[in-house]
């Protein structure tokens, strides 16, 4: 009897190290972390959902209110109001959704089935130091789009991951931005493939619903798709980026924890 309650706990604990070795093993490819990414959203849709969701739904009912327009008509607004919600967006509601589900991840990795409120928690208290790492290295990409675009290109590659290191290492901005780089050091190839595939899988549904549901004025049923398309897009491409996170940190420690295996 105990040998088989014994067997029981070896075959659960087994499955949920299969459950977690996607998010802790070796480095994988692109494809890889977009089945992944897939993956997750399947096992925790309400919670990925919820934590975007809890984000977006209240930035874009504010938009509406203040101008009128919906997530598919704001490019009928004055390139001033464009430039401030693009701010807007840039300094809160990216870091923030990114903050979410690093932490999310982060819990799944642990073994730990992710809570909403827990999370939300962790991601609130990190995202003063989150924002201000996404300011910087924003600041950054722009100068040096500004100058060679060459120099922004690669920016935007050395800081890819850069919010998610603020909201997991707890170091501060300017070690996030430095962690970002010692991370992304020697893959920016792969960074570009992952850039493609994330870019593509979010925007075409996006390109596709705008083009169903925009108008030059925001109904009530293209305000509510708008908004879901949104969430869903914004939710799926924070998920993956943290994935890549984790990915590039395997990648890192790959070098360092070969030899160790060799001298055993």
């Amino acid at each position: 009897m105990s040998s088989a309650v014994a067997q029981t706990r070896t075959r659960g604990a087994n499955a949920t190290d299969d459950q977690a070795r996607p998010l802790v093993s070796a480095p994988r490819s692109i494809r890889q972390l977009v089945v992944a990414a897939f993956g997750l959203y399947r096992r925790y849709p309400l919670l990925f959902f919820v934590l975007a969701a809890g984000v977006v739904v209240p930035y874009e009912l504010i938009v509406l209110a203040a101008t009128g327009s919906g997530p598919f008509a704001e490019g009928t607004l004055s390139l001033g109001i464009q430039l401030l919600l693009t701010l807007v967006d840039w300094v809160l509601i990216v870091p923030l959704v990114s903050a979410l589900h690093v932490h999310a991840v982060a819990e799944v990795r642990r073994g730990r089935d992710p809570q909403i409120a827990p999370v939300a928690r962790q991601g609130l208290r990190v995202l003063p130091v989150v924002a201000a790492a996404t300011i910087i290295s924003g600041l950054g990409i722009v100068l040096g789009f500004i100058a060679l675009i060459v120099p922004g290109i690669i920016l935007s590659f050395r800081w890819i991951v850069v919010a998610q290191a603020a909201a997991i290492e707890h170091e501060g901005w300017l070690p996030a931005l430095r962690r970002s780089r010692q991370l992304t050091h020697g893959s920016y190839t792969h960074i570009f493939v992952f850039f493609i595939y994330s870019t593509v899988i979010v925007s075409v549904p996006i390109f596709a619903i705008g083009a169903a549901f925009g108008h030059h004025t925001t109904t009530v049923a293209s305000f509510l798709v708008g908004v879901i398309a949104q969430v869903f897009a914004r939710s799926f491409a924070a998920l993956a980026t943290a994935l890549l996170y984790y990915d590039l940190l395997a990648r890192s420690e790959a070098p360092a924890a070969q030899p160790a295996a060799e001298a055993r």
